[in-house]
């Protein structure tokens, strides 16, 4: 296992600390003001604390995931929604948890909005299910998103 350095672990708490003031001073703020206010703290971390590729990588897939789920949680219309979604996926997934997120977030808003097709949201659900059987059977997490994950497809008839 790699071990961070010192100054990679001072950067990553100075990203977690200006995330979290963000979640606070943005509860009460619309989707586009938020979305504007992420992309200047975006920005403002890009060009003065990340340094390295995968920092920078890693910084704009959490950004594209908070939008995402703010999007979810605002109830954006498709074009807004789907904006965020393919940020994420054109991105990729820091990990199967963000995966996992991602795709019953899609799968919810498409319960929400029965005019969508389901069958993208349907799609990654199966792929993120794929991630997750490859974990090794005795995996606590494996097993508790498998679990949860089938519960979120009968919830939403995916």
């Amino acid at each position: 296992m790699n071990r961070l350095s010192k100054a990679s672990v001072r950067r990553a708490m100075e990203v977690a600390r200006a995330f979290d003031q963000l979640i606070l001073a943005t509860q009460a703020d619309s989707f586009e003001v938020l979305e504007s206010r992420y992309k200047a703290l975006e920005r403002h971390l890009l060009h003065s604390v990340v340094k390295t590729d995968f920092e920078r990588k890693e910084l704009r897939r959490r950004i594209a995931e908070r939008l995402f789920t703010e999007a979810f949680g605002h109830d954006c219309p498709w074009p807004v929604f789907g904006r965020t979604l393919r940020r994420i996926q054109r991105l990729g997934y820091s990990n199967v948890e963000r995966r996992y997120h991602v795709a019953c977030l899609y799968a919810m808003w498409c319960e929400h909005h029965p005019e969508h097709d389901p069958r993208e949201a349907r799609r990654m659900l199966d792929d993120t299910e794929r991630h997750l059987l490859r974990f090794p059977r005795s995996s606590p997490l494996r097993q508790g998103l498998l679990e949860a994950l089938a519960a979120k497809r009968r919830q939403t008839g995916l």
